[in-house]
C-alpha cells in the first residue's frame, strides 16, 4: 500500500513538472526571435545536375551572387547532361516564389571525399540596416590533387526577409564580395 501511494505521488509530481515546463514556452519572459538573423538552409553543391559558369578567377578569386528566380539560376548555372542522370538541373521555378539563393564559389585544388563537406562551412546570415551579410568558413583543400575544380556554397533564404540593398559575403571574417541588389 505504501509503495502504491509513493508511486502515485511520484507520477503525479512528474506529470505536474512536465506540464509546468511545457507551459514555460508561453511565458512572457521567454526570449524573442532575433529579427536580424535570417534562417538559411545549405544546398549541397552536388544536389543538382548543373555546374557553375566560368568567371575570371584571376581577377576575382571568389565569385558571389544572389539568385532570385529561374532566369538568374540559368544565367549562372548550366545543365550537366549525362547518360542515366536522374537529378534535376535546378530548383523548380515555384521554389523561387518564396526562396532565393546566395552562392559563393572558388576555383580550388580538388578536395578529397573526406574534406569536401568541410571546405565551405556556413556560419550565419544576418540582415542589419538593410545589408544582408553571409558569413562562412573556407578551408583550403589539402588533398594533394593535381587538378582544380569549381566548388561552391549555396544557401537558401526566405525571399520576404530581403528584397533590395547590399549583399556582403564574409569569408573567415574578411569581406570578399559585395553586391548591390
Amino acid at each position: 500500500m505504501k509503495k502504491a501511494i509513493a508511486l502515485t505521488l511520484l507520477c503525479g509530481f512528474s506529470v505536474a513538472l512536465v506540464a509546468g515546463l511545457s507551459g514555460c514556452a508561453w511565458m512572457p519572459w521567454q526570449s524573442k526571435e532575433d529579427p536580424t538573423v535570417v534562417p538559411f538552409k545549405t544546398i549541397m553543391s552536388g544536389s543538382y545536375q548543373s555546374f557553375l559558369k566560368n568567371w575570371d578567377d584571376e581577377r576575382h578569386p571568389v565569385f558571389c551572387t544572389l539568385m532570385r528566380n529561374s532566369r538568374e539560376w540559368d544565367e549562372w548555372m548550366h545543365p550537366a547532361a549525362v547518360m542515366g542522370g536522374k537529378k534535376s538541373f535546378g530548383p523548380p521555378s515555384s521554389f523561387f516564389d518564396n526562396r532565393q539563393l546566395l552562392l559563393v564559389a572558388r576555383v580550388m585544388q580538388a578536395p578529397d571525399a573526406a574534406e569536401r563537406p568541410h571546405v565551405f562551412t556556413p556560419l550565419s546570415v544576418t540582415l542589419r540596416d538593410g545589408v544582408l551579410r553571409a558569413n562562412y568558413l573556407y578551408r583550403k583543400p589539402a588533398s594533394g590533387a593535381t587538378y582544380s575544380i569549381k566548388d561552391y556554397l549555396l544557401l537558401s533564404i526566405p525571399k520576404e526577409r530581403f528584397t533590395t540593398g547590399k549583399v556582403q559575403f564574409f569569408e573567415n571574417d574578411k569581406k570578399v564580395c559585395e553586391l548591390n541588389r
